[in-house]
């Protein structure tokens, strides 16, 4: 329910290709959501299949056709009846938090292990969040609300990271 939600809020504003929408989740979502390429095809066939996107075949000379997706008058109406309901809350699932019930069979070499390895992408990660800062949200006062919205999430996603590594840093020194 909620890729068909970010595809239809991807393409909102502008129509788009497979590809186009693809660039979209890396530029601009990369932080609060992640699909496969494999995953966003199948779903944006779905959209069309239900009438949320319209579709337009462009033919190109040497490379396949290019299918051009646009929001549809059904695409907003689902989109803006989505938008009107509360989430309720998110659970927490993380098979890493399972392994701490399982402390005294945990190796301590293989915990060990595993979290310098979690610290390393979570701190991949916060380099990422750097960089989309950088490109997209350089001077944040100097943006309109509707252009700022997207960097409130951004800035979440730094402070989560933050507390995970902060976090990570904890168990390593007790545990």
């Amino acid at each position: 329910m909620a890729l068909k939600a970010v595809l239809l809020i991807t393409l909102q504003r502008e129509p788009g290709s497979g590809y186009d929408v693809l660039q979209r989740f890396k530029t601009g979502l990369a932080h609060v959501w992640h699909a496969s390429h494999q995953q966003i095809y199948r779903e944006l066939d779905k959209l069309h299949m239900a009438e949320l996107l319209s579709c337009e075949t462009i033919p190109q000379q040497d490379r396949p056709d290019r299918k051009v997706y646009r929001i549809t008058e059904e695409g907003v109406a689902f989109l803006e009846t989505w938008l009107a309901e509360p989430l309720g809350p998110q659970p927490v699932r993380s098979p890493l938090f399972a392994k701490f019930f399982a402390w005294e069979r945990w190796p301590d070499e293989a915990r060990h292990a595993e979290l310098l390895a979690l610290r390393e992408s979570l701190n991949v990660r916060l380099r990422s969040y750097q960089a989309i800062e950088a490109t997209w949200f350089a001077d944040p006062a100097s943006l309109t609300a509707e252009e700022r919205a997207p960097w409130h999430t951004l800035r979440l996603g730094q402070r989560l990271t933050q507390t995970w590594l902060t976090w990570i840093d904890e168990v390593l020194t007790d545990g």
